[in-house]
């Protein structure tokens, strides 16, 4: 446990200003949690879509985001211009990625199965590139803010709040969409999200003006274009960066492999089926899920950092999600269906910490590379981690949905059968928990710590003024 050993000095501190313009760009670089919390109720509950046909798009999705990630983090970290290398690719990104978010739910009325499989497929592929853009330049953004290891999390914590609460709306949309005042449900879907894209184009051009480059001039302005193949090797040879994406990778696919479990447990296993009861139940559970990772963001992470430092910290959210997970045999009774809620809370807390303490490392992580190979790309360390998220994310969603067939799943059918649903059950507890073991003890020797951290500080500091002086 490291204790409390270094305090924050007015000059690493970063504006309200500042944190608030990065905490609704992120907000606004959270719409693919929107498409994902509504892919399965309307394409596959809705609309009658095959489940693995769902999953098949989500995993080429996120393998094409997977992809892409380091590409266009490289890219903004060597892009240069009198704005910046982060501010001007997030404003000519911003109205292409809502306005592509809006085309997602504008597909063909009536159309079949397999062209609403193409049609989902390729407008998403356009509107991940373009969400990509945005969020990579953002995440750049925010890791140049402040060079100080508890503003980090500070800042972390802010932007994580902002993600959770317009979250919040996400699990209302759904519902919402089922309103007798719409014609029906698909057109009830499109004036939902319509107003949904124009609240996040207002939220994604807000840090546009409120936020600034710290280290262009000072140091990224200056050094050399990276090459692709030059920052893969950098990542390869820093091992505090290994740990941390290995540990979100195998916490990823763990969690993901059932991701869409948690709605379709709520509609069969304690609803029997009856989409519009579990619907409304449901957006209940989702904002339980973001209030508690609200909460946990706030109150608990940003407090047990600073006493116990950040690896602690992980490991503790990890153990949350661990018994979140056990608490699934217990707690999904038909007869109580709002003891899910002890589930939710968990998932929550346990997912807030990760996050937030993941994207706090990895700030510390990117002034260790600058320290050891002279070079900063913040946008391409964030593309790595959020890169093997995402390859835990899409291979999870890619078996999530043949799972759901091999156990007999078939939403045409309504009600499932006792064997499926306690298959459902097993495989809802079993995957994340071994998932969560993993990540816990690959986390174990990871080696920045407080005092490190602020010893690569001082050094940076010392590197940066003599670079100065002998270029005056």
């Amino acid at each position: 446990m490291e204790g409390i050993r270094h305090e924050t000095v007015p000059g690493d501190r970063v504006s309200w200003r500042e944190k608030l313009g990065l905490g609704f760009g992120n907000a606004a670089a959270g719409c693919p949690a929107t498409f994902h919390t509504l892919v399965g109720p309307i394409f596959n509950m809705t609309l009658g879509m095959n489940p693995a046909l769902i999953s098949t798009i989500l995993f080429i999705q996120r393998i094409w985001d997977a992809f892409s990630d380091p590409v266009i983090g490289q890219y903004s970290d060597n892009f240069r211009s009198r704005w910046g290398r982060r501010l001007p690719l997030m404003a000519g990104a911003a109205l292409p990625m809502c306005g592509l978010f809006l085309a997602l739910w504008w597909f063909p009325r009536h159309a079949s199965e397999m062209t609403l499989f193409w049609y989902l497929l390729v407008v998403s592929l356009a509107f991940f590139t373009a969400q990509t853009t945005y969020s990579m330049s953002l995440i750049g953004l925010r890791i140049e803010a402040t060079d100080d290891y508890h503003e980090r999390t500070r800042v972390a914590m802010v932007v994580m709040v902002f993600g959770f609460v317009f979250q919040i709306l996400s699990q209302w949309l759904f519902p919402l969409t089922q309103l007798d005042v719409f014609v029906d449900p698909v057109n009830g879907l499109r004036w939902v999200m319509g107003g949904v894209a124009a609240v996040y184009f207002f939220m994604a051009v807000i840090p546009i003006g409120l936020c600034r480059e710290r280290n262009y001039q000072q140091v990224a302005a200056r050094q050399p274009k990276i090459r692709l193949r030059e920052s893969f090797r950098h990542v390869w040879t820093n091992p505090p960066l290994k740990r941390v994406v290995f540990a979100r990778l195998i916490e990823s696919f763990g969690y993901n492999i059932v991701g869409m479990f948690a709605v379709y447990m709520n509609t069969y296993y304690l609803f029997g089926g009856d989409l519009k009861r579990a619907a409304w139940v449901y957006g209940f559970m989702g904002s339980a899920f973001m209030i508690s990772a609200i909460c946990c963001s706030l109150f608990v992470y940003p407090a047990l950092s600073r006493r116990l430092g950040k690896k602690t910290t992980f490991q503790i959210a990890v153990g949350v999600l661990m018994a979140g997970c056990v608490a699934k045999l217990v707690v999904y009774q038909p007869e109580w269906p709002w003891l899910q809620l002890v589930v939710l809370v968990a998932n929550g807390a346990a997912i807030s910490g990760i996050s937030i303490m993941g994207n706090s490392m990895l700030a510390d992580i990117a002034d260790y590379e600058e320290w050891r190979s002279g070079c900063r790309n913040e946008a391409f360390l964030a593309a790595i981690l959020a890169w093997c998220d995402k390859a835990g994310s899409s291979i999870g969603s890619l078996i999530c949905g043949f799972i759901l067939v091999w156990i007999g799943f078939d939403a045409a059918t309504g009600r499932q059968g006792e064997g499926t649903l306690q298959m459902m059950k097993f495989f809802y507890f079993l995957m994340p928990f071994l998932g969560a073991v993993a990540a816990f003890f690959v986390m174990r020797d990871y080696e920045l710590s407080e005092d490190r951290v602020y010893e690569i500080k001082d050094a940076l500091a010392r590197r940066h003024r003599s670079s100065h002086e002998a270029q005056s």
